[in-house]
């Protein structure tokens, strides 16, 4: 099958701007409209490695996403989930930071639906739901006490048992070692956000 037959399946399954452009021996650039939040464009190459085509984006996903992520983040918690999920789905393989798609039995157009719309899902992992981004504030807060605090001083969900005997107003952290707290933040529950008690 030659660069002209699979430019003509991609675009049948996908959108009739994708054009496909050589780079180097059996390598092509492949344009796509499809763009970050900042205008970038999805980074796409089509290679030919033996008898056998593949779909990657050379890391270039992953590095976007760093501009906006700390990639910590993006290797536990929520995002990691949401990532993970994306992968399986769409059969996209994690090499080292390069996202890869075989395509099989010649079936390019299928291929290349499935490599755009799973780098699209996982590029909305900067516009989480609200509800997404306090689960990933949380993981973000708890990786950052276990790494800086003395696990022995930390306990989460706390509740003090002398002025909350019955546990009713309990606390995400409280980090333990002085008489008075270092500070207390709260906000209201309509916000649905959390208490940090730090002493």
């Amino acid at each position: 099958m030659d660069i002209k037959e699979i430019e003509s399946l991609f675009r049948s399954k996908v959108g009739q701007q994708i054009e496909i452009y050589p780079e180097g021996v059996n390598r092509f650039k492949v344009f796509t409209p499809f763009q970050f939040d900042d205008g970038d464009s999805l980074s796409i190459v089509l290679k030919r490695i033996g008898d056998k085509w593949i779909l990657t984006d050379e890391a270039h996903t992953y590095m976007h996403l760093s501009y906006e992520i700390d990639m910590n983040s993006l290797e536990k918690g929520t995002r990691q989930k949401i990532i993970t999920s994306v992968l399986s789905g769409y059969g996209i393989k994690d090499q080292d930071g390069e996202l890869l798609l075989n395509v099989e039995q010649d079936d390019f157009g299928n291929a290349f639906y499935s490599y755009v719309q799973g780098l699209i899902r996982i590029t909305d992992v900067t516009y989480l739901t609200r509800e997404r981004v306090r689960s990933s504030f949380m993981d973000d807060f708890k990786n950052f006490v276990h790494e800086n605090v003395d696990p022995e001083r930390v306990k989460f969900n706390y509740t003090d048992p002398s002025h909350d005997a019955d546990g009713k107003y309990p606390v995400d952290c409280r980090v333990n070692g002085m008489a008075k707290p270092l500070f207390i933040f709260g906000i209201s529950n309509e916000d649905k956000c959390r208490d940090v008690t730090i002493s």
